[in-house]
Order: structure tokens, then C-alpha cells, then sequence
């Protein structure tokens, strides 16, 4: 007999996937819910009662963190990697100095069928894939395991993932390796894998098969919320105006444990956390900020230490963690549950994304706007920046 594992408190569950990785007898799996989310499920018949997965689940207990030691706005001094980064480039310049070092790095990519996913590598082809925000929540199964072979022979290990991915890790790894650094993300929250299959399904029929698909493109349109996505040898932008995914991105449809998120604060479990500094030109009007900065959190006397051999591949300034909060709400507060955020999810999977797409997605609402009232002669340029091009 299979079940969830505590059903009635499902909406606690972060997916972590500790609890499959450290189960002795096989006996948890996790499978896609009617949103598309993992969630643990039990075969009863193999379980022998030995209490690890409720002994590591980060649900079920109390986090380990630390508050901030020092707080830095920092850049990559690498122009190409910086261009190749949602924000300042933190992760590149991390991943590159582990490499240096003989060791490897753990990161989501985009697989071939664009799957978000964890993989371990020292390949500066994959790490390079880990670069860029990837807005679902990625699929993580196995590589906790895959991460403590790796520390038990000795080898450096970065890993980079959401706080509770990085507690995950932590509370599976049931002690501390001196040779791990920890590198969370400061996370708005994370929609479902089917969520995004059916926005790229659905592009595909209409426009031509999805290559690719970049959620924060700085080399098309600098350091905003604009991305892109490729099909029939086209690069078009996206945003939440020509595209119904940015669309429902604005905290409609994270996983329903991400509103009550109690990684959501200023208290880290990670060695390093990292996101976009979004209020830096407020912060220091005086620096040229246009390629983005990172917000960079020093948690651990690990982190200081690793951050003070990488820091000559950066421009970097010590600055505030009051700063970096009202830049970044999560670091407070988790984002607030939308009234509709089920009906979304359960009309997608029910009619299909195209047609939900169709009576509920208004993303040139400030069109009409544009027509009557922009002279001509800057239309255009509003339009591209607006939208992008086509609807997607």
C-alpha cells in the first residue's frame, strides 16, 4: 500500500527529497501531485518504522542559522560572465575558485527537454548552464547522495540551491564537512515543473518547438525582469506583458509551503546566500550599476573565509543588512497566498493552458494607452521594451 507521507500536512512539505535520499529500504518515492509538485509517498509494505525521514525533514524541525556576519553589493569583474548572469555573477566567480581548487560544483541547468534540474559537475560547460535564474522549482532527486560520496572522499563540494534545498542537504548529510560550501538563493517562492511543461507545450504549438528559454536575458535587455525565449531559430523577449508565464509568476502559483516559508527571514542556513541587490542605485547612487549587482549575505566563518578567496574576481562593497532587506521582502516575510492561486492551477489542468491563456491573460493592458497617447516617434521603442515582440 502507497500513500502520502502525512497527508494532513502535505502543505508543509518544501519537496526537499531528503527523505527519499535517506531512506535505508527504498521505501519513499516522490511523485507529481495534481499541480505538478513532488510530494513523498510511502510504500507502507517496505518501511520499517526507523523514523529518518520525520528525524531530517526541515519541515518537521528546527532549522540550524545564522544572522549575517557581513553584507556586500558585489559584481564579477569578468564583463562576459557578468552579461551571462541574472545579477552580479556571485555564482560563476564561486563555482570558478572550487574548480580552481580541484573540487565541484552542484547547480540547477535546463536540461535538453528544458527540466529544471540538479546535477554535480567540474564541466565548465554544465556549470556554465547553471548560470541565469531558472523560475520553477527544480528537480533534486538523488544528488544528495550523489553529494556525500563526493565529501566522503575527500573532495570540495559547492552547492547552490533554494534555503530549503540547502537544508536539505544539511539534515541529510547528518554532520558537518568542512570541505562543503553552502550557497542558498534568496527565493520568492517556486511554481511546479508541470506548470512550465504546459506554458512551453503550449508555445510550441503555436509557434515552433522551445529551444531555449532564459527567465533574466541582460544581454538583450539588461538587468530587469525581461527575458527571452528561442524557437524556429527566433530569440524573442518575454515578460509579464507578452508572456503568460511571467504572467502568473507574480506569486500566483509557487508551492503552497512558499507562503509560510520560515526560510523567508534574515536568519540563513546556508554558508553564503545570494540574490539581486534591486535598491543598490539608492543605496550607492555613485557606482554603475546598469549590469547588476548581487546582494551578497555572509552567514558562516566558512563563507567569510571562501568569500576572502574570491573576492579579487570581484568588485564588491560592504554595505548594510537593513539595505539589502528593503531591496529583497523575502528576507523578512514570505510573499502572501493569492485568492486565486488554486483556481489557476485548476483550470490549467483542466482546460488546457491555451485556453486559459485566452479569458484570463491581459498582457497589453497598457496598449491602449500607448495608441492614444505616445507620440509616434517613441511608440516603438516603448512597445520593445514593453513586450518584446510577439505574444508568447
Amino acid at each position: 500500500m502507497t500513500e502520502y507521507i502525512k497527508s494532513d500536512d502535505l502543505s508543509k512539505c518544501y519537496g526537499c527529497d531528503a527523505c527519499v535520499q535517506i531512506c535505508p529500504r527504498d521505501a519513499i518515492l516522490m511523485k507529481p501531485n495534481d499541480e505538478g509538485f513532488l510530494y513523498p509517498i510511502l510504500d507502507a509494505a517496505k518501511c520499517i518504522n526507523c523514523g529518518l525521514c520525520a528525524k531530517i525533514c526541515p519541515a518537521e524541525n528546527i532549522s540550524s542559522t545564522n544572522i549575517p556576519m557581513k553584507v556586500y553589493a558585489a559584481q564579477d569583474k569578468n564583463l562576459s560572465v557578468l552579461l551571462d548572469s541574472s545579477s552580479g555573477g556571485l555564482f560563476s566567480a564561486f563555482a570558478e575558485q572550487i574548480i580552481a581548487d580541484g573540487g565541484y560544483v552542484v547547480g540547477c541547468i535546463f536540461n535538453e527537454e528544458l527540466r529544471a534540474v540538479h546535477v554535480l559537475t567540474n564541466r565548465k560547460e554544465l556549470v556554465e548552464k547553471m548560470r541565469g535564474s531558472k523560475y520553477v522549482q527544480s528537480d533534486i532527486r538523488g544528488i544528495y547522495n550523489q553529494i556525500k560520496t563526493y565529501l566522503i572522499a575527500g573532495h570540495k563540494v559547492l552547492f547552490t540551491g533554494t534555503p530549503c534545498q540547502v537544508d536539505g542537504l544539511k539534515r541529510f548529510l547528518c554532520k558537518d564537512y568542512e570541505t562543503l560550501i553552502t550557497v542558498d538563493l534568496i527565493c520568492h517562492g517556486v511554481p511546479s515543473p508541470l506548470l512550465l511543461s504546459s506554458y512551453l507545450k503550449s508555445v510550441s504549438e503555436r509557434k515552433g518547438k522551445v529551444t531555449d528559454i532564459r527567465f533574466r536575458d541582460k544581454k538583450r535587455n539588461g538587468w530587469r525582469s525581461q527575458g527571452s525565449i528561442s524557437y524556429n531559430n527566433k530569440v524573442k523577449t518575454i515578460s509579464p506583458y507578452n508572456s503568460s508565464y511571467y504572467y502568473y509568476l507574480q506569486n500566483s502559483v509557487s508551492r503552497i509551503c512558499c507562503y509560510s516559508c520560515k526560510y523567508s527571514s534574515v536568519k540563513r542556513v546556508s554558508d553564503i546566500t545570494i540574490g539581486d541587490y534591486w535598491n543598490i542605485e539608492k543605496v550607492m547612487p555613485e557606482i554603475n550599476s546598469k549590469n547588476g549587482y548581487s546582494v551578497c549575505l555572509i552567514n558562516t566563518i566558512r563563507g567569510n573565509k571562501f568569500f576572502d578567496n574570491v573576492k579579487d574576481k570581484l568588485y564588491y562593497y560592504e554595505t548594510t543588512l537593513e539595505d539589502a532587506v528593503k531591496g529583497n521582502g523575502n528576507l523578512s516575510s514570505p510573499c502572501p497566498m493569492p485568492s486565486d492561486r488554486k483556481d489557476i492551477y485548476y483550470r490549467i489542468k483542466k482546460e488546457g493552458w491555451a485556453q486559459v491563456e485566452k479569458t484570463e491573460f491581459k498582457p497589453k493592458k497598457f496598449l491602449p494607452f500607448i495608441q492614444k497617447c505616445v507620440p509616434k516617434s517613441i511608440k516603438r521603442g516603448i512597445k520593445k521594451i514593453l513586450f518584446g515582440g510577439d505574444e508568447c
